[in-house]
Order: C-alpha cells, then structure tokens, then sequence
C-alpha cells in the first residue's frame, strides 16, 4: 500500500518533467532569431548609413554592394566557407568551384567539362590562346577583368548620383542637397563631413579604394 502512495507520485512527477523537456525545444524554436546590430532600421538590409559608423564596412560598401541598389542585402554579405575549422576565402571558394570541374585532374578545363558550368556562355572569351582550354591564369584574368569592369560601374553610378544631388553645380553637396537629392546619406552626413565643413565632397562621400 506504501508502495502505491510513493510511485503515484512519482509518476505524476515524471510525466511534468517529460511534458517540460518536450516544451523546451519548440518554445526554443519559437523565439525570433537576433537581428544585425548593424541593420538598425530592421528592414533586412544594410544601408550606406548604417555602413557609415564601421570605417572598414563603409570602405567596401559599394564593392559589397553589388546589384547597386544601396543596400547590402543578406545574400550579399560575405560568406565563408569552412574546412576543418578553417576559414575559407570567397575567392579560394571560387577556385574549388573551377577545380571540382577538372573531372579529369589534367589542371585545366575543356569546353566539354564546362558546358555546364557557368563558364559555357563566356568560354571562347576567356580561353585567350584559343587551345579549347582553360587555365588558371586565364580564369583569374577573367575574374579580374568582372572586378574592373563592376568597379567602373559603380564610379559611374556614384558620378551620377553626385551630380543629380548637386544642385548648385559647385562640386560639393550641402545637408539640404543630400537631403533633398541622396537622402539615404542624410542620416550619416556629420560622421561623413569630417572636416565640419558642413560639404560633403566626392571623396567624402567615396570609399578610399575608389579615390
């Protein structure tokens, strides 16, 4: 009879604690996952003025920002691959994403290996020595020659953005110009505007790897 009192218990007990350890996880699971510290207006994107208070984020704005909209979106953001608890560059990804096409092992890549690729469209451009082959060499060619051709790009896009905001032709934008004609530096112009010149010039307002 003791022992019906002791285990009744016992069981109610067991079964809270199951029910509990069951709960965990899912409200866990229900909890919002934490924003960006950076993304402070919370609408999933990285905007200039954001950038604008981490010096080194600010400088690569534009190359990160790579559809030109004025946003660092999530997809664009760097991504790194790991391998035995080592970080792995984008451009060393890029470089296991041409060798894993050297089905072959030769160190080069035929026309045949990539027509799947997205080397297909863009071989006989790359492929400088015409053998039907790529290499290394041309491939980091071509790469560079996306890397110019991006940047020039963009420098056109900022030129003509600067010169629409400009509305006094000076060579220089006012708060009320940045306000009116580039709002989305408005927020960031006394942290771009480090001469307290109350101006914001070209180089002001250009990361220094495109000055």
């Amino acid at each position: 009879m003791n022992l019906r009192i002791i285990r009744a218990p016992a069981l109610v007990i067991g079964i809270a604690l199951a029910g509990v350890a069951m709960a965990t996880p899912q409200d866990h699971k229900a909890q919002p996952q934490p924003r960006s510290m950076l993304d402070l207006n919370h609408d999933g994107a990285i905007d200039r003025s954001e950038a604008a208070a981490h010096p080194r984020l600010a400088e690569h704005f534009d190359r990160m920002d790579r559809d030109g909209d004025g946003k660092i979106e999530r997809g664009e953001r760097p991504r790194h691959m790991h391998r035995g608890g080592k970080r792995m560059h984008r451009g060393h990804h890029g470089a296991m994403a041409a060798i894993r096409l050297d089905t072959d092992g030769d160190g080069r890549i035929s026309t045949i290996e990539a027509a799947a690729s997205r080397f297909a469209t863009t071989f006989g451009e790359i492929d400088r020595n015409r053998d039907g082959y790529l290499v290394r060499s041309e491939l980091d060619a071509a790469a560079e020659k996306r890397r110019s051709e991006f940047a020039a790009k963009r420098i056109q896009r900022f030129e003509a953005k600067f010169t629409e905001a400009d509305a006094n032709r000076d060579g220089r934008l006012s708060r009320s110009e940045v306000e009116a004609g580039w709002p989305r530096h408005a927020r960031a112009f006394a942290f771009l505007d480090e001469d307290r010149d109350g101006q914001l010039s070209r180089a002001d307002l250009m990361p220094r790897s495109q000055r």
